[in-house]
Parts: structure tokens; sequence; C-alpha cells
């Protein structure tokens, strides 16, 4: 026996005894004048002698007065006394025994195994072979890799979809692509740290002495293989519940879209919603229905009652608070927008400076495409406080009105005036003949009378071009019959009266395009004479 006695003292510090690489016992007390790390010190020099000698030793717990008493093969090793027990940790003599017995036991079998040179040379020859299977595999996911990135390529040549919601594009293709490379790149990398895993765990447990460590990535790795199917064993009720809630919230959403696409169509009408709202209001609903299907479903998602679940729900709710101000905002707007159906896909409208056809109207802006094939984007709240110009809502049957001014002056008769402007606007292609055009005179100013010529578009959305034609037009039809368009200012008066006699009121086109109009025009016009006198 390596030891005899007990000197029972308080531990001052402890030792384990460790043998090949594993840990035997911990000895927190002194023994007959020996401190824990002379003890485990005898402790080692008495199993190498005993090692030494050959032949195989079945270890055994023996009680004694003192203790226990462990040995290999009928010989006393060591004594572990009741001082050397963890009180705070509750441990018992016949617990610590058997443990020591059973850790003993594993190390001199590793040490019977590490002085045997056939079993050394056959644990050398499976690692060498489980390491070019592992570089193999290796191999293969980097190939793999390889062909991925390529097939990837092959698709972006083919050409790769957007992806749309609601018709807001979230990801491009470009994005797509290099999302799905990211995403390749890790589930690589995935399949490699978790070969070089299994690799590093297979060779450590060949050797004795690197056991111990190969049997810790073992055992994590099955202790957290266990821990995740006992997690999602655990969470297939509350799966279910939650597909469940999904496929009736899909359900009454497919009824919802197909009612309002009814409102839409104008299959169904109804005096609380209408067609240009309906899309509008769908959207909502459909908003309100998930976010109602998400609160109920959540208590049954997997780790939604964890902390850490909560803190992250915390910290989203937090930041959407603080950064959705502008949005809320916008989205207001927006809604005011739409349900006073001041505009909608399709109109020609004019926004500020801004004119051109609605390409689409969102919840935070409106996009619109010009003239000039520009496609300008204009916050809600912005068009809310700016005068809206819709000229295709109240343009009907008739078409809407197109109007420009000219300024002449007071020496001109303003009948001839009226029809030569006239006379341009029916020669103006995209303008309607019925209603016929008019004129107004909208200001007689000092120098000179403003008039304003109106006509009827067919196509709203070609206003532009139009008037640009209506004025060429305006400028041609003026020089045919020597009219200036001129808005004199006078420094002083001129020698003669600036006015128009009564027998140049229909001067050419006036007498043929704009006869009178009324009882008094027909007194003001000259009269012709006759045979028999004056008529």
């Amino acid at each position: 026996m390596a030891e005899i006695g007990l000197s029972p003292a308080p531990a001052i510090k402890a030792d384990t005894l460790i043998i090949q690489n594993r840990p035997i016992a911990v000895f927190r007390a002194d023994m007959m004048g020996h401190s824990p790390e002379k003890r485990v010190q005898k402790m080692r020099e008495r199993i190498a002698e005993l090692l030494a000698a050959g032949g195989t030793y079945d270890v055994a717990a023996l009680p004694i007065p003192q203790g226990m008493l462990i040995q290999m093969g009928g010989n006393g090793v060591f004594v572990i006394s009741f001082a050397d027990l963890d009180s705070l940790a509750g441990e018992t003599l016949e617990e610590v025994s058997k443990r020591t017995v059973d850790n003993l036991t594993l190390a001199l079998k590793a040490e019977l195994e590490q002085r045997s040179l056939k079993y050394m040379l056959t644990a050398v020859a499976l690692t060498v072979l489980a390491t070019i299977i592992f570089l193999v595999i290796l191999a293969g996911i980097r190939r793999g890799h390889r062909y991925f990135y390529k097939l990837l390529e092959e698709l972006a040549r083919r050409g790769i979809s957007k992806v749309n919601v609601s018709g807001v594009e979230l990801i491009d293709a470009n994005r797509q692509l290099a999302l799905v490379r990211r995403l390749a790149d890790l589930l690589a990398w995935v399949a490699a740290l978790f070969m070089t895993y299994i690799w590093l765990t297979f060779s450590l447990r060949r050797f004795p002495y690197t056991r111990p460590w190969g049997d810790s990535l073992r055992s994590y790795m099955l202790s957290l293989l266990q821990e995740f199917a006992l997690a999602i064993v655990d969470a297939i009720p509350g799966l279910v519940a939650v597909i469940l809630i999904f496929f009736i919230t899909r359900l009454l959403i497919r009824f919802i879209k197909t009612f309002f696409t009814g409102i839409e169509t104008g299959r169904i009408s109804l005096p609380w919603v209408h067609a240009e709202t309906a899309q509008t209001t769908r959207r909502m609903v459909v908003f309100v229905i998930w976010l109602f299907a998400l609160v109920l479903a959540y208590p049954y998602l997997p780790g939604s009652d964890s902390a850490a679940f909560k803190g992250l729900s915390v910290f989203v709710g937090l930041m959407l608070s603080i950064g959705s101000s502008g949005v809320v905002n916008q989205a207001m707007s927006g809604l005011i927008l739409i349900y006073s159906r001041a505009l909608k896909t399709g109109d020609y409208v004019r926004i500020g400076d801004v004119e051109g056809i609605v390409l689409s109207q969102g919840i935070l802006s409106t996009k619109i495409k010009t003239i000039k094939r520009e496609e300008i984007t204009i916050p809600n709240s912005v068009i809310l406080s700016t005068d809206v110009k819709n000229y295709s809502r109240l343009a009907g049957s008739e078409g809407v009105i197109v109007y420009t001014s000219v300024t002449i002056g007071y020496s001109v008769p303003w009948r001839q005036v009226h029809a030569l402007l006239i006379m341009a606007a029916d020669r103006t292609p995209g303008l309607r003949k019925q209603p016929p055009p008019f004129v107004g005179q909208v200001a007689l100013s000092d120098f000179y009378v403003e008039y304003q010529i109106n006509a009827y578009l067919e196509q709203p959305e070609k206003r532009l071009p139009t008037l640009a034609a209506l004025h060429a037009n305006i400028q041609d039809t003026f020089n045919e019959y020597g009219v200036q368009i001129l808005s004199p200012h006078y420094e002083a008066d001129p020698p003669a009266p600036v006015w128009v006699p009564k027998e140049k009121w229909y001067e050419s086109p006036a007498q043929n395009l704009n006869p009178p109009a009324n009882k008094s025009e027909k007194l003001l016009k000259p009269r012709r004479k006759t045979k028999n006198g004056e008529k």
C-alpha cells in the first residue's frame, strides 16, 4: 500500500490525479503529513511501478476505516478519505469510489493500448485513411461549389426575374444572384467545417492520450443533436397550430381578394367602396388579417417564450417606433390621397411643375411618367400640399379642354381674331371638332386685348404636343391673313385715334367662320345697298 493511516487536516490545495490525459480523482486532504500534491505524485509512482511489472490489473474499491482503498490486481494504490469528499456538492464515498474505479479502468486500458505497437500502427493507419477520405470530401465540396457558381452564371445569362410584392420591387436580378452566391458560400463553409469536426473527432479518438478530447467533441455533438431533436419534437404541436392558423388565414384572404376584385372590375357594387379604392382597401384588410394571425400564432412559435426571442422582439419594436415617424406620415398622406380619389393609375395629371401619366400610386409615393420619358417619384405628402390638375377625370365623352392665350392690339377687329383662332384650332390634329372650339376675351388691358382659345382634346395624355401644334397653327393662320401677333405699349397718344371702322369688323375670315351671334351684332354689321335703297 502506498498510504497507511490518516492524519485529518483541512485541505490546503486540492490536486487531481491524471493518467493518460484522464482525470481519475480529486484529493483535498493531507494524509500522513503528505499534501494532496505529494499524495498524487506517490500515486503516479505506484501505478507506474505496477504497470512496469507487466500483466493486466482489475481495479476495485475496498472499504477501510479511513475511507476507501483503491486496488489494482489486489494491490493497494491509494486511499480516498472522507476528507477528500466535496461536502458542498453532496458527494458520497460510494459515489466517488465508483467513479474513480471507472476512470482508472479506462486510463489503464489506454495505457496498455499505447504500449501496444500493433494498436498504435492500426490507429495511425486508420487516421491516415480518414484523412484521405476527408481531403477527398473537401475536394468534392469545392468542386460542387464551383459547379454551382457556373450554374448560377448560366441562370443569370438566361435571365432571372425580379422579386415583386404588390408591384414593389424588393430584389432585382443582380441582388438575387449575389444572395444565392453568398448562400452557396455559406453552405460550402458549413459542410467543410462539419466534415472537419467529424474527421478531428475520429482522429483524436484513435489514440489513447487524445481520446478524452475526441470523446468530448463527440459527446458535445451528440448532446447538441439530441437537444435539437428534442426541441423539434417539443415544437411539433406548436408548429401544427401555426400551420393551421396560416392555412385558415390564406383561405380567408383568398375570399377577400375575390370579393375586392369583383368591386374593382364592377361585378360587385357597394356604396362605401369605390372601384378606385378597392385595391388599397384590400391591401389594408389583408395586412390587418395577417397581423391578427401573427398575434395568434406568436405563442406557438418555437422559442417565443425564451428571453432572447423576447429581447429581439422588444428591440425590433423599438427600432420601428423610432424610425417609422416619417413613414407613418407618408402612409397617412397616401391613404388620404387614394381615398380622396384625386387621381388614379393611367390619369394624365399635373402636380406642381410635373406633368404626365400616373404610372403607379402607392402608400408612400406616386410615380409619374412625363412626356420626356422621365419617371418622377413624388412623395404623397408633397402631393397633398400641392395643387393637382387631373386632365382625365372629367374628360368623359367631350374631352378635356386645352387652352392658350394671345394678346393683340385694339387696332385688330376682335371678330377677326376670334375667327383666326378658331381656324387654327380646326387645323390642329388631336382636337375634337365637336364640341367646337370657342374663344373668350379674358382681359381688356391698357394697350391690348387678351384672347383665349379653348378646344377639346381627344387624348389628354397628348396635351403638350397638341398644345405645341396649336401654337404653330396660330402663328401660321395669323401670318396667312396678315395679322400681327403684337402686344403694343404706348408711350404717348398717337396722332390719329386707333380704332376699327365698322366696315372692317368682319375682315376675312370672320365673315364666313364667325357670323353674328346675336341681334345686337346683326345691327352692328354694315348694311348692303340694293336697287330699292338701303336694306
